[in-house]
């Protein structure tokens, strides 16, 4: 009931933006995590493994490499560590570990055997977490840096350690898992370690070479394994962001460590690095965040289903408006008259799955000429200007449309019958999404076209100096077609399809004019319900990522709708003013519209 009431006096209507961090999603859910890597995801087993000396804790975080909890450990699961259940969240990461079958600490691939050979299993609602292959360059680095020629020295190493990875990504999928967050590595030259060294040049271009050898090999392994979403979350990219502007993510210090090895800074709430190359407790936070923002990508660009939804909107309601041109029950006169039109709207949608509740307001305005040949033929073309600014949750845009809309009615003595049509072109600016990553948000912009078409019969009775009354039937068709986009940004770039938004309606009204002391009135109530609703579902990749393109169905938000209109008419001079309210009380939105027609005879 809130929500008819929050729309009912259009003289009132208040923006609500808000803009809350997702940091998870209901329907694209994980069973559980099973995590694969190095010190970036230990959760204590190198720890427990070494006896309780590795790392050193204090002053590190109860046998983590960090001030805190690791990113893995954030993530929304209990995760045991190596000692616990296969069959739970469980953790294989050691500090230390190469991408390989070292012995200790365990390589990769042996803490995926290690796993499997305790009868651990994947199943479709496992995330498994896999990150790895610093350790490879960095025992690599003094190596190849001592030889003639460094970068041809340390390359081998660093597509060694791709390959592992991408052994464990496919074998995992091949195991059935379904789903594989596979990170990839940092710009190591912002490490304090190799910061203003003079083997930060090389170790930049080590990591180059593993990333993009991690990014072609995962590419190529997801295209034969349909059955796994493979994710790569991209931390080089993520780093450099941080680096530029630390402020913006709460960091004062992004560049020291606050552990050197000997002495400890006495607080490492502002630090990035608690050592040479680990994240503080606030790194691995924003780590986590970045993943969250990549791991529920489909169930979050859902939201994107407004987009079209509103432009559909739009075409309805011009439609609607050239039939009521058509419909009322004054006889036409013979001639030409200009029309102008202007309006302001509010639309409440509610919350639908993962699609957040939304408020859309806007106001409108058109231009229009209609031509009366005889009492019998009415026929009129307009053009218009409408502007939403609509706000959901973690997502804001706004819609400019540009329409071009004809309309034609014949009526004979009580009976009367209307037909319109229109075009418009969709402008879709500052599209905003807020990120799941602490102050980061995205931007887009896209267009797309709407058409329509609509047809209206009915007949009045009664009449003379007394109420009117008309039922009549109509039967819209709409389709809204939004161009996909790209996100700007630093977090998860989503790449969003093209979407088609496309229904066929079918309504009856009941319609009542009258006039009091030189004023005319109507009012209008009935009912719209869809015939068929054609819309597509709205689809989700992430760019440059071999993360599969996924679909989510979102509920139409009007459906059956409830049709009530009313409004006053009068004469000033030779013009005729109309001042109206049309709303619409739909399954999951309401609409509200008023506005004010001004129509003048040229002759």
């Amino acid at each position: 009931m809130s929500r008819y009431l929050r729309g009912a006096a259009l003289a009132v209507l208040t923006l609500a933006a808000t803009s809350a961090l997702a940091t998870a999603a209901s329907a694209q859910s994980y069973s559980r995590l099973v995590v694969f890597g190095d010190s970036l995801s230990d959760n204590g087993n190198l720890f427990i493994a070494s006896g309780g000396t590795q790392p050193a804790s204090p002053p590190f975080f109860q046998g983590r490499f960090s001030s805190g909890p690791v990113f893995t450990e954030l993530l929304g699961f209990n995760t045991a560590n190596f000692t616990g259940s296969v069959t739970g969240s469980i953790n294989y990461a050691y500090g230390g570990a190469r991408t390989d079958s070292s012995a200790f600490p365990p390589g990769m691939r042996n803490q995926l055997a290690a796993y499997l050979g305790r009868g651990g299993v994947f199943g479709r609602g496992d995330l498994v977490s896999i990150l790895g292959g610093a350790n490879n360059l960095f025992q690599g680095l003094p190596v190849a840096g001592a030889t003639s020629n460094p970068t041809g020295a340390i390359t081998p190493v660093a597509l060694s350690a791709a390959s592992d990875i991408n052994f464990l990504v496919n074998s995992v999928a091949g195991a059935g898992a379904g789903t594989i967050l596979v990170s990839n590595l940092p710009k190591l030259s912002l490490t304090p370690q190799f910061r203003n060294t003079a083997a930060a040049p090389l170790a930049d271009f080590a990591a180059g070479q593993f990333n993009s050898a991690l990014l072609a090999q995962v590419t190529a392994t997801a295209a034969t394994r349909p059955g796994t979403n493979i994710i790569v979350m991209d931390l080089f990219k993520l780093g450099d962001s941080i680096a530029a502007n630390p402020g913006a993510f709460g960091i004062t210090n992004v560049t020291d460590a606050c552990f050197n090895g000997v002495t400890l800074c006495a607080s490492s709430a502002g630090f990035f690095y608690f050592d040479g190359v680990h994240p503080t407790a606030l790194g691995h936070r924003l780590l986590a965040q970045t993943a969250n923002d990549y791991l529920y990508y489909g169930d979050i660009g859902a939201q994107s289903a407004l987009l079209g939804e509103t432009a559909f909107r739009h075409r309805e309601d011009s439609l609607d408006a050239s039939s009521e041109a058509l419909s009322g029950r004054a006889a036409w006169e013979e001639g030409t008259a200009i029309v102008l039109r202007s309006q302001y709207d509010q639309t409440d949608t509610d919350a639908r799955g993962t699609v957040r509740d939304a408020e859309s307001t806007g106001y409108a305005a058109s231009i229009g000429i209609e031509h009366s040949p005889s009492a019998s033929w009415r026929v009129g073309a307009s053009g218009s200007y409408r502007n939403a600014d609509v706000q959901s949750g973690t997502l804001g845009f706004d819609l400019e449309t540009i329409a071009f809309d004809t309309y034609a009615g014949w009526r004979s003595n009580n009976v009367f019958v209307n037909a319109a049509a229109g075009i418009a072109n969709d402008r879709y600016d500052r599209i905003d999404r807020v990120t799941s990553l602490q102050s980061v948000t995205h931007i887009a912009e896209t267009e797309g076209v709407s058409v329509g078409a609509r047809a209206q019969a009915g007949f009045w009775f009664g009449g003379g100096e007394g109420l009117s009354i008309s039922p009549r039937a109509a039967i819209t068709w709409g389709s809204s077609e939004v161009t996909g986009y790209i996100e700007q940004g630093i977090a998860a770039q989503y790449d969003y399809r093209d979407r088609t938004v496309e229904a066929i309606t079918a309504e009856a009204t009941l319609r009542a004019e009258g006039d009091f002391s030189g004023f005319g009135f109507f009012i209008e109530g009935g009912y719209r319900d869809s015939l068929d609703d054609s819309s597509q579902a709205v689809r989700v990749g992430i760019a440059g990522n071999p993360a599969q393109v996924l679909s989510r169905t979102v509920d139409e938000p009007f459906g059956g709708q409830v049709l009530a209109s009313a409004g006053v008419s009068g004469d000033w001079g030779p013009v005729r003013i109309d001042v109206g309210y049309h709303g619409r009380y739909g399954d999951h939105a309401t609409s509200h519209m008023g506005g004010v027609t001004l129509r003048l005879p040229l002759q």
